[in-house]
């Protein structure tokens, strides 16, 4: 295997994918914005068109409009007090609407469109190898500096204001590093798949733990074991990487319902 350079940065991009997400498995799923994470994922599309009909880098182009979106959604629903949920929606309509019209209007839609719809972890290269590496670093550091913030985030923000803890900073940079994550990982996980890892990882480690600091802990241990079988699954049976990394994932969150502390 290692005499293959695409099959050693494929291996890489699933477990730091893996890794990079499962961080912030645990917080999307404590504050029940999973929809959050799949709303991104697909509005992930229209920055994908975009990129397409205007010819410019695809990563980037998303990258930026998913973070601008995740913003937009962060200030609308805190300016105009309306429910995140609801601001979700609406993003997510018009950035379906407007991927839907830019495809239209571009000749090359067909082209790699769907590796970034389905994703797959054999086009991975080198350069998304360090991106991914440098999101995970990231990702954790962020994790470990800002943890009492997110703490309170996730599980009381009132009481939050009421010491006085700074929150609002913090959930804007939680939101626009979890639409970075959506976009770098879509090319390896796939717009559909991304979700998934969102939640999977976080709900196997709540079925076994309740505090979230070990729970964080363990579904970054889920994520990257789940990433070793379902690569080697994939690898020896032929099958989409993705896919095999997910359905062993759903595998072990069946079993660890059978945890008798469940």
């Amino acid at each position: 295997m290692l005499q293959f350079s695409f099959l050693v940065y494929a291996f890489l991009g699933a477990l730091l994918s893996g890794l990079s997400l499962a961080v912030f498995a645990p917080f999307v799923t404590l504050r029940r914005i999973s929809y959050l994470g799949e709303a991104l994922s697909h509005i992930a599309f229209a920055g994908i068109a975009l990129a397409i009909l205007a010819g410019l880098n695809l990563t980037l182009t998303t990258l930026i409009f998913v973070m601008l979106i995740a913003w937009g959604i962060t200030w609308l629903a805190k300016k105009h007090n309306i429910q995140e949920s609801n601001t979700i929606t609406i993003f997510l309509s018009l950035s379906m609407a407007l991927g839907i019209i830019l495809i239209s209007l571009s000749k090359n839609y067909s082209f790699d469109l769907s590796s970034y719809l389905f994703g797959n972890v054999l086009l991975v290269t080198k350069s998304e190898i360090i991106s991914l590496t440098v999101l995970s670093v990231l990702n954790i550091g962020f994790v470990s500096f800002f943890y009492k913030e997110l703490f309170y985030l996730t599980y009381n923000p009132m009481m939050a204001k009421v010491y006085r803890i700074k929150t609002e900073p913090v959930n804007l940079i939680f939101m626009l590093l979890l639409a970075a994550n959506i976009v770098i990982n879509v090319k390896s996980a796939g717009i559909i798949l991304v979700t998934a890892q969102l939640i999977l990882p976080a709900v196997i480690a709540f079925n076994f733990v309740h505090r979230l600091s070990k729970a964080i802990i363990i579904s970054g241990f889920v994520a990257v074991f789940s990433a070793c079988i379902g690569f080697y699954l994939s690898f020896q049976f032929n099958l989409p990487t993705g896919a095999s990394i997910v359905v062993f994932e759903a595998i072990l969150y069946f079993l660890s319902l059978l945890y008798p502390a469940h």
